[in-house]
């Protein structure tokens, strides 16, 4: 098949569609797992000011990858609202690095709204 009848295949429609609604379903299965996974990261940072700094990258990791995975697959809001979180993150973590702890710049209230709105953006 040359690259052009691709495009007036409804057979190829139809089956790259099938795939990309599998892999859209196995998305929204994984999902739950990784911000419960997050949430846990922001409550070990929440209890040990001692490893703060490092709970925090690790949920940060976590925001990142979701801001650009979601969009791929066609959850525009929780990528706009995990992109809201791994920037927050990003710029937490820069500018707290050499203090060892973000405790003093961290808003809690902030950071709970902005997964809250991931929470909020996938669901049906």
């Amino acid at each position: 098949m040359a690259p052009d009848d691709e495009d007036n295949n409804p057979e190829y429609d139809e089956a790259l569609n099938a795939v990309l609604s599998g892999l859209r379903s196995e998305y929204l299965i994984e999902l739950p797992e990784r911000l419960s996974e997050m949430k846990g990261y922001f409550k070990n940072a929440r209890s040990d000011e001692g490893k703060q700094l490092e709970w925090l990258g690790k949920a940060h990791v976590i925001a990142h990858r979701l801001a650009g995975t979601a969009g791929s697959y066609g959850f525009v809001e929780l990528s706009s609202a995990a992109a809201n979180l791994d920037l927050y993150l990003k710029n937490l973590l820069k500018s707290d690095a050499n203090a060892g702890v973000a405790a003093d710049s961290l808003n809690w209230q902030a950071l709970d709204g902005m997964v809250e709105a991931m929470d909020k953006s996938f669901q049906t």
